[in-house]
């Protein structure tokens, strides 16, 4: 894995890779989980591409690629807090850690840059946000409902 750039070709077939596979997002992180510096990620999201609400471990930077998107954050009860778009004009957002959120693209081929500091542990990366559907199970409804929120 080339940890320095990312050529024209492979930032194509991460596009076309998140129109195609069935979760309807692709992601390239640029470090080997052992680092223990920031780890910089790219990620590709379509608009029918459920995230489900979750808090990282340590604070993270979302960064505006292409597109647009809607951060939403909730509360330990999933109650949202707050919303705030991801695009062209407002190209930035800070998480601190332990904060739940979830990320849904407003239009096709939407992406950001993720910043999260290593090392990377799966064990201790993410939780999810309580009483939420799994990415794999029954979400069609709960994601229909978030995206009115927006």
């Amino acid at each position: 894995m080339n940890l320095e750039k990312i050529s024209q070709n492979e930032l194509e077939e991460l596009f076309k890779k998140s129109r195609e596979y069935p979760r309807r997002r692709a992601a390239r992180m640029f470090h080997e989980d052992i680092y223990s510096g920031s780890h910089v990620g790219l990620s590709i999201i379509q608009p029918d591409s459920y995230i489900r609400p979750h808090f990282r471990y340590n604070d993270e930077s979302i960064i505006h690629y292409s597109g647009k998107l809607c951060s939403i954050q909730f509360n330990k009860n999933g109650e949202i807090v707050k919303k705030i778009l991801l695009r062209k004009e407002t190209p930035y957002l800070f998480l601190t850690e332990k904060t739940y959120h979830t990320v849904i693209s407003l239009e096709s081929d939407s992406a950001i840059w993720m910043i999260i500091q290593g090392p990377h542990d799966p064990k201790k990366f993410k939780e999810f946000l309580a009483g939420t559907p799994e990415e794999n199970g029954d979400y069609q409804k709960y994601f229909e409902w978030l995206k009115r929120q927006v």
